[in-house]
């Protein structure tokens, strides 16, 4: 076991290369699992995550088998892959590891560590004979280490943003021709961006493969109330739908969820309109505009681009309506300077940290960019270090600390 773990680790060395003759050898040495599961594809810039999320709760809340497949994981690799709505054990994770490692030994060459993650999840949810599959995409779509599945029960891109620009392309219709990569010949295809061009590229993309395509219909969202307890909302015919997800884009999320939801009764799927309630009050997202603590109010929002910044930022203004205490750390390949743009006007205060991870962006250098918009800024030697600090300041002030940016620190807080 111990040795599976080492492999596992070492995994990591091999960085990210795009492309599926990997995963796809991988796969038939390890006998295909990904061919005997129903599975829901879901790709998109943001809130990808979320939807998800609400899918599972859902499906469970509906009697189903259910494996959940997302990333990045917050703390340990087995994160990753659920079943039954919990994590799997170390145990049964390494267990995995040990086949792919077994397989690889025929392999011309060996998988990334996230193509190793994603077999495992597949052998995984194949092993457990899981009624449903929910499969977040990596990075993009058409080359991510997921879209190895022939026929899924639908596929859904929840946004197309501008993200990972060096690997999907420049534009908006290039990095949407990459996400709409996962849509399959005649399988159900559901679009919940609101980019015309992005709208555009699938449509186009739907109409070569003869895939349906449906698109989110925003207008029937009708948002009751918001508050730091949860959110209720009217969508379409359904009333007063509460969820505990805080966040003034989950409604957003919630709409797309629940127009997959009509996709996957079309598939044959029976989910009554009780189990969608009760899955969307009961479902949990960490790290998505999460409150950690309650006095003083500390909320984590993993906003890791522009757009989830712009999001985190609307979320801060409606929740708190003043200035809050922030605590930050970014990638060095984001667009760091616009992020830093988005939220400065909201900071009473920033504490900068550099997240354990080869890309990340140094703490000094971010400081500087809050300083250029008059923002009093102070690197930090360490994340527990940046936020005893800014926890500090925020008791002292009587205002919220917001944690924003990478996923990559989350563990080392929460």
């Amino acid at each position: 076991m111990i040795e599976n773990s080492e492999y596992f680790k070492n995994l990591g060395s091999r960085g990210s290369k795009p492309g599926l003759d990997r995963i796809r050898e991988l796969l038939r040495l390890l006998g295909g699992p990904q061919d005997r599961l129903g599975i829901i594809h879901v790709a998109g810039t943001n809130g990808k995550g979320s939807v998800c999320r609400m899918l599972e709760s859902i499906l469970l809340a509906a009697g189903f088998n259910v494996g959940l497949f997302t990333s990045p994981y917050l703390k340990s690799p087995n994160e990753s892959i659920r079943i039954g709505g919990k994590i799997i054990s170390d145990a049964d994770f390494y267990a995995l590891c040990g086949r792919i490692r077994e397989a690889e030994n025929a392999m011309s060459e060996g998988p990334t560590e996230f193509e190793a993650l994603t077999a495992a999840a597949f052998l995984c949810f194949a092993d457990r004979r899981c009624d449903a599959a929910i499969i977040e995409a990596g990075m993009g779509g058409k080359l991510d280490a997921t879209n190895v599945i022939r026929q899924p029960l639908v596929s859904v891109i929840t946004d197309v943003e501008l993200d990972h620009t060096e690997y999907l392309g420049s534009d908006i219709e290039e990095i949407a021709r990459e996400k709409a990569g996962i849509i399959k010949p005649g399988c159900p295809a559901l679009f919940g961006g609101d980019k015309p061009e992005a709208l555009e590229v699938v449509k186009n993309e739907c109409a070569l493969r003869q895939a349906p395509l449906s698109v989110v219909d925003f207008e029937k969202m009708r948002v009751t109330s918001l508050g730091l307890r949860g959110t209720r909302f009217d969508f379409g015919e359904l009333k007063n739908v509460f969820t505990p997800l805080l966040g003034t884009y989950q409604p957003r999320n919630a709409a797309a969820a629940l127009t997959a939801v009509g996709l996957l009764r079309g598939r044959g799927l029976e989910i009554s309109e009780e189990a969608v309630r009760a899955g969307l009050a009961g479902v949990s997202h960490p790290g998505r505009f999460e409150m950690l603590v309650e006095n003083p109010t500390v909320i984590y929002d993993g906003a890791h681009n522009s757009m989830g910044m712009e999001k985190a930022a609307e979320s801060v203004k409606t929740y708190f309506g003043g200035k809050v205490i922030l605590l930050m750390g970014v990638m060095r390949d984001k667009d760091y300077e616009r992020m830093t743009e988005i939220i400065a006007p909201l900071a009473e205060k920033v504490f900068t940290i550099s997240p354990d991870n080869p890309r990340s962006l140094d703490a000094e250098i971010l400081a500087g960019c809050f300083e250029k918009f008059g923002v009093p800024s102070e690197p930090c030697r360490s994340v527990r270090d940046g936020y005893s600090k800014a926890l500090g300041v925020a008791k002292g002030a009587n205002i919220p600390l917001i944690i924003l940016g990478s996923l990559y620190f989350y563990k080392d807080i929460a």
